[in-house]
């Protein structure tokens, strides 16, 4: 029965063609086959599936490749029947061959037979970008620097607004076309990784959502160590914005002023011609000096308050630069002098009791009218206030000064409104006499009762005194100089009344100044012809090329170390 059984089984492995055997073969079993193997009831032709499928890697070699081991038939046939008939039915499914199977990459030699553009995409389109990417480049340069130095709105007539916009096209055009070849560079980053390295599922899943510019698995997942090298070029390409950010600002707007010289006709500041000057002294009989014309006296105590120079007059206009020179006196003071008994009053400051406390006295060294004599002056810094002292952050100090003759050159700039005044002195020698007539018994020149004037006005701002009397019975201010005007003492009564001072030489020089250039309102010698230097001011475009190099060299350096990694 176990033989005409298996004879049965086989029949159709035979007419398939699985394997030759013996019709003659019987197998001869020591036992019952139906006690160790169930039973299995198929179809002649069907396929045995699940378990007693065998891989057909595990199966013995062919009796061919090892002559040691038996021939198929009776390797068949000491088996039993329907053991032989699965494994037959085994090697008839085995899998196709994997001699013929091709790889998913291309060999360079299939590559170089082939230069269709599909093939030669991922070398053309990268390189085509970062060419693009420089002539874009360029040509930000080139327009910058063609707008460089231009009148806003003026060479050529453009909006400002065009010009702003063209350059931002630039910069969004050049971040677009490098972002282009930094896209195709991640896609094949990421194939690469792909093909090369064993992944999960969601290893492969992180990878697209960082090709998809995704931050958080870009940054806090595992890719840093699966694919370092994609997430380094996605981590670029987040930043090619600063491109279009930075470069935009290489080509900004500045306030540019030029000046330009030009003819002018300005005052011709000669106070020392009788015929064409204004007279700035009054004289006692018309010979000798006896003080100063009303309209030299006002300006000369608009000069001395505030200690600026009174608004001069525009000769060539606003946002113009002329110059005056003009002969007159200044003060030459030799400071820490001793000065004559009871200058600064009778108040010991080692000993405070009543008195007179002086915080300015300024005496001449002769008649108080010859403004060629020197004077004495002593100030100090101090605060009052019911009797007792306090010495403030100021200056205290002594002066011995001589007027002298001198020379001045004067600038005066006019500036959208605003006047600012420069000058240098020259001390060129003493002054000559004024209010009387001199030793060979002449009386004095026109030249010096113009500078003697100018002398005589700025002396008497400056002497008197101010002080203060106390006694039991109270205190008695004494001002009688004008120097409480002065731009260089700060007189406060907030808590305290108090006289602080600041560089007084300098101070008295500066007010001999200020009267002589103030004098320039004066019709003083006529007018003259002279050159001016006139100031342009006009808004116009700054090129700063860093600005533009850094950004766009940056990003085209990396996007070209990204294209050679491909």
């Amino acid at each position: 029965m176990a033989t005409q059984t298996g004879l049965t089984d086989t029949a159709p492995l035979l007419r398939g063609g699985s394997f030759q055997a013996s019709s003659s073969t019987t197998v001869h079993p020591t036992h019952d086959v139906s006690d160790e193997a169930p039973e299995i009831s198929r179809k002649p032709d069907e396929t045995i599936e699940g378990p007693q499928a065998e891989d057909p890697a595990e199966l013995p070699p062919a009796p061919a490749d090892n002559p040691q081991r038996p021939h198929q038939e009776d390797t068949l046939s000491a088996l039993p029947a329907r053991t032989a008939s699965s494994i037959s039915t085994a090697k008839l499914e085995a899998p196709p061959s994997m001699h013929n199977r091709r790889s998913t990459g291309e060999s360079l030699k299939t590559i170089r037979e082939d230069l269709s553009f599909p093939r030669i995409k991922p070398v053309i389109l990268p390189f085509a970008c970062l060419m693009g990417g420089v002539i874009l480049a360029l040509g930000h340069h080139i327009f910058n620097n063609w707008a460089d130095g231009r009148t806003v709105g003026k060479s050529p007539n453009i909006s400002q607004q065009w010009v702003l916009r063209v350059g931002t096209a630039f910069a969004f055009a050049f971040q677009t076309i490098l972002a282009a070849s930094l896209s195709f560079v991640v896609c094949q980053i990421l194939w690469y990784y792909a093909r090369s390295k064993s992944m999960t599922l969601q290893d492969l899943n992180t990878l697209y959502l960082i090709e998809r510019r995704d931050v958080v698995p870009t940054f806090m997942s595992n890719a840093l160590v699966r694919a370092p090298f994609l997430v380094l070029v996605v981590t670029f390409s987040l930043l090619l914005p600063i491109a279009a950010i930075f470069s935009p600002a290489s080509l900004s707007v500045i306030f540019l002023v030029t000046n330009t010289s030009g003819p002018c006709v300005v005052s011709a500041a000669n106070i020392t011609d009788g015929a064409n000057s204004t007279h700035i002294y009054s004289a006692e009989d018309g010979f000798v000096l006896s003080g100063v014309s009303g309209p030299a006296l006002k300006i000369t105590q608009r000069a001395l308050v505030g200690g600026v120079i009174p608004s001069l007059p525009m000769f060539c206009g606003d946002n113009c630069i002329y110059e005056a020179s003009m002969d007159s006196m200044t003060f030459e003071c030799q400071e820490g002098v001793t000065l004559p008994a009871g200058q600064m009053g009778t108040v010991d400051p080692a000993h405070p009791a009543p008195g007179t406390r002086t915080y300015w006295n300024a005496t001449s060294d002769g008649p108080a009218n010859d403004p060629t004599l020197p004077f004495y002056v002593g100030w100090m810094t101090n605060a009052y206030t019911d009797g007792m002292e306090q010495y403030l952050d100021g200056t205290s100090g002594s002066a011995y000064c001589t007027p002298m003759l001198a020379h001045y050159n004067f600038s005066v700039q006019w500036l959208n409104g605003v006047q600012t005044v420069s000058y240098t002195t020259e001390i060129t020698g003493p002054m000559p006499p004024s209010t009387h007539f001199d030793q060979n018994n002449d009386q004095p020149t026109f030249a010096a009762l113009q500078i003697g004037a100018i002398g005589l006005a700025a002396r008497n701002q400056l002497l008197g005194s101010l002080s203060i009397t106390s006694n039991p019975g109270g205190s008695r201010d004494a001002y009688n100089s004008s120097v409480i005007s002065a731009s260089f003492l700060n007189v406060s009564t907030i808590g305290v009344e108090s006289y602080v001072w600041g560089d007084v030489v300098v101070g008295i020089q500066e007010t001999a100044a200020n009267i002589t250039a103030s004098m320039l309102q004066l019709n003083l010698g006529g007018m003259k012809s002279s050159t001016c230097i006139y100031t342009n001011q006009n808004l116009v475009y700054a090129y700063h090329w860093l600005g533009l190099w850094i950004p766009y060299g940056v990003c085209t350096v990396y996007d070209r170390r990204d294209d050679n990694h491909l």
